[in-house]
């Protein structure tokens, strides 16, 4: 081979190498971490400092869901104007929680706590609406909601909670959003046998959410934190937490195994 040729081939190889390099980046959509906070900054401040630590090892990748009381709370709190401001610092994001009661609490008192989420905390990152309904019917009232966040801040996240499977048009209704991301999966059991609906496999997972808790750490081998959230990868889910916590609340402390996980999503999913 001459040089020349020898040099076209290089070229081609190399050019072969950058085109491969180009689509792994596009296709791999790395796992997020959202954690549902439901701990109290001034008596727990360890645990919002475990989330601004994962925001270091994960930057853009770490989302904190604050709930002072079942909601914004009646009054503004410093502790949790700090650590959504430090969480922020890291690259982190905080939205707030707000109950809609399968779709029977009146909107405009959900929209009240959205109005009180701001006006409190006026950087805060979005709304998660939980005990969001799942059946055929109530889309107009979420799609609603839904505007009504984005109205407040229209790069605000919104993330609606069934805590279950759910129909595609909870994700877009009449062509236009319902919600940013759904959580299709809330359980202390069947992680292993989480399946997603056929239909989401039309969408990036990025739309997509699954809460574990009452999950073993590593130590019991035949089921893990690991595991399931390599089933979450597997269903197209882009967004995760597991915990080992319990009920009656299994999002009142961060995980014992939190850094562990953080790891495990930073070296399973490397682009």
């Amino acid at each position: 081979m001459n040089r020349k040729m020898l040099s076209l081939a290089l070229l081609f190889f190399q050019v072969l190498s950058l085109a491969c390099q180009l689509v792994w980046s596009q296709s791999c959509e790395q796992m997020r971490i959202m954690v549902p906070a439901y701990f109290d900054p001034s008596s727990n401040s360890q645990a919002w400092s475990s989330l601004n630590s994962a925001a270091t090892t994960l930057p853009n990748r770490i989302v904190a869901i604050a709930n002072p009381s079942n909601g914004p709370g009646s009054a503004a709190q410093s502790s949790y104007q700090n650590v959504i401001t430090a969480l922020q610092r890291q690259t982190g994001l905080v939205i707030g929680y707000v109950s809609t009661n399968y779709s029977n609490r009146a909107s405009n008192l959900v929209q009240d706590d959205v109005d009180t989420w701001y006006r409190f905390y006026p950087t805060i990152n979005g709304i998660f609406f939980d005990e969001v309904a799942n059946t055929d019917g109530k889309q107009p009232y979420y799609q609603s909601l839904y505007n009504y966040v984005k109205s407040k801040n229209s790069s605000s996240l919104v993330v609606n909670n069934p805590g279950a499977p759910t129909l595609e048009t909870y994700l877009f209704y009449n062509g236009s959003r319902v919600a940013d991301v759904i959580c299709i999966f809330e359980s202390g059991v069947g992680g292993l046998s989480m399946t997603q609906s056929s239909w989401t496999s039309n969408y990036s997972r990025y739309n997509f959410y699954a809460l574990f808790y009452n999950v073993t750490d590593v130590n019991v081998s035949s089921f893990d934190y690991g595991d399931v959230i390599d089933r979450a990868y597997q269903q197209n889910v882009g967004w995760v937490y597991v915990t080992n916590d319990s009920l009656p609340n299994p999002w009142d402390t961060i995980a014992s195994y939190f850094s562990g996980e953080v790891d495990y999503i930073k070296n399973d999913n490397q682009c």
